[in-house]
Order: C-alpha cells, then structure tokens, then sequence
C-alpha cells in the first residue's frame, strides 16, 4: 500500500465514477482501476461495487473512507506547514461548490478578481449543486468553501454573507398590475401567485416572508426561475422570484420590483452565503480565499434599504 493508492481511493470515493476520477488524477483509467485493485487485494476487502456503468462504496469501503480522509488531512497539514516554514505557501488548490445562480457572473469574477490582484498560482475546481447538498458536501470535506443559500444551523458551520438576489414580480404584459411602476405584498393578495417550492432554502424563506403578511394563497411548487417566469409570461399567474440570469433568459416577461410599502420602498433580498467547515483542516491558500471573499462581499449598501427574508 502506498500513499497514491490512498489518493486514488478517496477521489473515486467522491466521484465514483474511475473514467471522471482518472481524469480529474491525470492518469490513465487502467492505471487507476489496477490501483484500486491492488488496494483491495490488500485489505482483503471490496471497497466499491458497481452499479450499471457508476460504481459506489460497500460497507467497507464507508468505513475505511473515514480513515483514509483523517489520515491523508493529516499528512496534508504537515505538508502546508513544511512548506510555510521555506516560504512556499502562494500555490494550492482549492475545492469549490456554488449554486447555479452565482456560477456563471458572481463566481467567475471573483476568482478571476482574486488570481489577478493576490495569487494566480492557486487552482481553483468548481462544481454546481442544491444547497443543501453543498452544505453536507462541505461537511464530508468535499468542498473547501461553498457558495450558497443559508441552510440548517451547524455548529461546525460557519456562514458569512457576500452578496444577494433581490425579489421581484414576473408576469405577462396583459396582467393589470404591469401598470405599475412597483408592486407591494398587497398587489399580490386576489393574484393567482406562484413561487418556490418550500422545500427549498429560498421557498422556506418566501413562504414566512408571505405568512408573516398573512398571505397564505401561494403555489409552492418550482424549483427555478425559468419554470416561474414560463407560466407567468404564457398564463395567468404572477411569479414571485429571484432576479438572477435565469429570469433574464425568459422572452417578454414584466418584472416589477417588490417593496414593502409605497412610503419607505425597502426591497426584499435573499441573502448568498460562504460556507465552510470550522471543523476541517484548511490548508493556507483556503483561509486568505475566505479572507479575501470576506471583504469583497456585495451586500446593499445601506441595511436600510434591505429587508433581508432569509
């Protein structure tokens, strides 16, 4: 057994799938499996049983994961520290999740933003998924940092704020209220409304949001704003949302801006947070990304004008 082979372990733990973890290893497929192979022959176990052409972990293979990503932290960490201490510490790799919405303007510019101005020797991986997802991601040490909506509260778990998605109105040119410069909760009271599914962060947060004005009448059903828009532009419902390029992308469709009342025209925003785990190690390059992050939030300018509904 070396320390390869335990690398190669836990990277197609995580993906399992050996052509997606041969790929992101930079050795061949074959060489991989033989690895794999081998690896078992040695513990006299299976570690991974296939399931059509996806393969996923036994009993065993959960079990010895644990070890191996303590161990392999551990190593990791000493690494890092070595390396301080000869002044090596500007490269690295960082893992990281983001939610669709932030994955195509928000994460691509700050990344590029953070190569230019402190570091272009870091690596940064991106993948996109569900928040909560992210967040048990995050947890198994998946991901360094994630980008997402604020999920269950986690000791372990540290949330920080860096940028929101404000609410809006869509709905087609023939509704009535698309005479309006701006619309507020009771626009929406005799309104066929439609929004999220309230088994999501942002539906949850919608839902209280519209409770709590005693607006009880909503569909919670959609998982995006495409779908919202859809009907909004072709039926009869109004769509309440987010405003993010997935609304943008949807043709003829009227948003309004939704405030609270028509005297103080505070907006409703939903909040994006950076995730990570107190509990993980983090190598340097990750704790002055979080830092870096940290101050270049985008967050309105004023609490004043925000009413925050997460």
């Amino acid at each position: 057994m070396n320390l390869s082979q335990l690398y190669y372990f836990k990277k197609l733990a995580e993906l399992q799938h050996y052509a997606k973890a041969a790929k992101e290893l930079y050795i061949t497929q074959p060489s991989l499996s033989n690895a794999i192979s081998s690896l078992e022959n040695e513990l006299g176990v299976s570690l991974f049983q296939k399931t059509g052409r996806n393969i996923h972990l036994t009993k065993y293979g959960v079990e010895f994961l644990d070890y191996v990503t303590a161990g392999l932290e551990q190593i990791d960490k000493g690494v890092a520290m070595m390396k301080s201490y000869t002044g090596c510490g500007d490269g690295g790799k960082i893992d990281l999740g983001c939610i669709i919405t932030v994955q195509t303007n928000y994460i691509p510019k700050l990344i590029s933003n953070y190569k230019a101005t402190i570091s272009s020797d870091v690596q940064f991986t991106v993948r996109e998924d569900a928040s909560a997802s992210l967040i048990g991601d995050l947890k198994r040490g998946l991901y360094d940092v994630v980008f997402c909506a604020h999920c269950e509260t986690d000791p372990d778990i540290w949330y920080t704020p860096v940028l929101t998605q404000r609410l809006v109105v869509a709905m087609s040119s023939d509704c009535p209220l698309a005479s309006k410069e701006f619309l507020v909760p009771e626009d929406l009271a005799d309104q066929r409304l439609i929004t999220y599914s309230d088994a999501i962060p942002i539906g949850k947060a919608v839902k209280k949001m519209l409770d709590d004005r005693g607006m009880s009448h909503a569909e919670y059903a959609y998982q995006d704003e495409t779908i919202l828009a859809g009907f909004a532009v072709n039926g009869v419902e109004v769509a309440l949302m987010l405003d993010t390029f997935f609304l943008r992308s949807v043709e003829n469709a009227e948003v309004r801006p939704l405030y609270n009342n028509a005297d103080e025209r505070k907006g409703f925003y939903h909040r994006i947070y950076l995730g990570y785990s107190t509990k993980n190690y983090h190598p340097y390059c990750v704790d002055h990304f979080i830092q870096y992050v940290t101050n270049e939030k985008q967050l309105p300018a004023s609490d004043e004008g925000a009413i925050y509904i997460d």
